[in-house]
């Protein structure tokens, strides 16, 4: 009595329990969609938008259901073919997306992930025979259901769901303890939909489609599958949306490390301003009085021991302007396009100067590499805003297959190469310029401007 209760009340509750079924599906992907566009190194990141596909375009098939049938009194026959077969090609797709997004998440190899063709051509194939074969739409719609969960549905839930267990590891390394909970329950789910999305078919007169189906179901306990899929839908979608709150832990820890990173910047900065404005110029002056010493002296002993000492010094220096170089070196994640395009964009530079930017978008260099270009520039064009009265700069990265060059050109009023002061800014290029394995040359003349040159 019971049963047939159940069974009449849900009978004239379909198109409300089909269209609830459809918005829990069509919820379930566009918060995952939503959440997709925002950035995130996780591997669950890269691979949301292929869950987000499937909760959209499942919501949509569903949807049909209420609306093809409402279309018979006012489209003709052959249109509502149309209807039906796009209808039941949006099933498979959204199975395709769940598919995709359980292979990407397991990383499977090249082998596994040929079930993405073979698996979709078997469907197809079996398709184009229903289509062919039976007269009555029904018929043909109903075969193509079953074979689009056994083929697809099935396999996608399934490896989706442990493609989540596995990503659960790397919640918890980051200590997201909600999110790998909320990871669980989503992979659970994803399992109990296995059994009731992939495998709880419509009627078919063969194993296991004459066994487990809509029938069994309804019969047994008297709600329909469509009522286990929505609540089955609505824990995948409440554990999917908040598992992604590591999302926005993997922010806050990425906020965390940039404010550590700016206070070890600026920390260096010091140390390296103190280095070269206290104790460097400190050597630097005692090697000059130390050097000055042997006029003072004929005694060659007390020479040659004055002499050691100025090398001890001088060898102190160059190892504090190593030190120097060490400490400024930044660390850049972006391409070397990309911070210099910054760089010249500031406004101590693009107030002072017109300057032009020739580099290749893609590069091979590494981030070390990347950061002693950038400082080079840096200080090139700190040089020509305060020495060189220059209105244009022209900055040029030429990558071959032997060597790189770097050019840092201006059309200010030059000076003598040979007459060149050392000071610290040319140093440092000097030293960058070593560490990167190069050549640094210098080419200028009195109001012919200034290329600096450097080949590694």
């Amino acid at each position: 009595m019971s049963i047939d209760f159940l069974q009449n009340f849900f009978a004239l509750n379909r198109s409300i329990i089909l269209f609830i079924y459809g918005q829990v599906f069509f919820v379930l992907g566009l918060s995952i969609f939503l959440q997709s566009l925002r950035y995130s190194r996780l591997k669950l990141a890269r691979h949301l938008r292929w869950m987000a596909a499937f909760g959209i375009l499942h919501g949509f098939h569903e949807w049909g259901m209420v609306f093809i049938p409402l279309q018979k009194e006012y489209m003709t026959a052959q249109a509502i073919t149309i209807l039906h077969i796009l209808h039941t090609l949006l099933l498979s797709l959204s199975f395709y997306c769940l598919f995709k997004f359980g292979l990407e998440m397991l990383e499977a190899n090249r082998y596994v992930n040929l079930s993405l063709f073979i698996l979709p051509a078997i469907w197809i194939i079996i398709f184009i025979y229903a289509l062919n074969t039976y007269a009555e739409t029904s018929g043909w719609i109903n075969l193509a259901s079953v074979w689009s969960r056994y083929l697809l549905g099935a396999p996608g839930a399934f490896a989706a769901a442990i493609g989540l267990y596995q990503f659960t590891n790397e919640a918890k390394i980051i200590g997201a303890q909600r999110s790998y909970r909320m990871l669980q329950v989503a992979g659970i789910s994803l399992l109990a939909y296995t059994i009731m999305g992939g495998m709880v078919v419509p009627d078919e007169p063969f194993f296991p489609a004459n066994t487990l189906n809509y029938t069994l179901i309804e019969s047994f306990l008297g709600i329909p599958v469509q009522v286990y899929r929505s609540l089955i839908g609505l824990v995948l979608a409440f554990s999917m949306i908040r598992a992604m709150e590591i999302f926005e832990i993997e922010v806050d820890q990425m906020i965390e490390q940039m404010e550590i990173s700016t206070i070890q910047r600026v920390e260096r900065d010091r140390i390296g301003q103190e280095i070269h404005d206290g104790v460097l110029q400190s050597i630097y002056s005692a090697s000059l009085i130390t050097g000055s010493l042997t006029n003072l002296t004929q005694d060659p002993v007390l020479s040659e021991r004055i002499l050691q000492v100025k090398e001890v010094l001088n060898q102190a220096i160059v190892e504090l302007r190593g030190y120097m170089v060490s400490l400024r070196i930044p660390k850049f994640q972006n391409t070397l396009k990309n911070e210099l395009s910054k760089l010249i964009h500031q406004p101590r530079f693009a107030g002072l100067l017109k300057i032009t930017l020739d580099v290749p978008v893609n590069n091979s260099l590494s981030s070390s590499q990347t950061s002693h270009i950038f400082s080079i520039v840096q200080e090139g064009l700190s040089n020509i805003v305060r020495h060189a009265r220059a209105e244009n700069a022209h900055i040029i990265f030429m990558p071959t297959e032997k060597n790189n060059k770097l050019s840092i050109t201006d059309d200010g009023v030059g000076f003598d190469p040979q007459n060149i002061k050392q000071g610290f800014g040319l140093q440092m290029v000097q030293d960058h310029t070593q560490l990167l394995g190069g050549e640094l040359s210098i080419n200028s003349e009195h109001n012919q401007g200034t290329t600096i040159t450097i080949l590694f």
